[in-house]
């Protein structure tokens, strides 16, 4: 992708090395302080800063394919209408 920045700490650095080797496993918090990272949710936001897509499922981050379609927009519920009991 062409519009990715480099990265500017050795966590980021590091969290992107990673997500490259799990692959489409991914990683969970758990795995990136295991191998290092003291803040896995900063490391991974500035990853995601620097132009690379991730993909968060069933408490496991990885790398979003470049042919992958886009997620789905968010829809938000229906309202609900609160009535006077009676």
């Amino acid at each position: 992708m062409s519009s990715e920045r480099p990265l500017t700490t050795p966590d980021g650095r590091l969290a992107l090395r990673l997500l490259e080797e799990a692959g489409s496993k991914g990683l969970s918090v758990a795995d990136m302080r295991r191998e290092g990272l003291q803040m896995p949710a900063q490391a991974l936001y500035e990853v995601e800063l620097a132009g690379h897509k991730l993909e968060r499922k069933s408490g496991r981050t990885r790398l979003r394919p470049h042919d992958a379609p886009p997620p789905k927009p968010f829809e938000m519920p229906p309202k609900v209408r609160v009535l006077p009991r009676s």
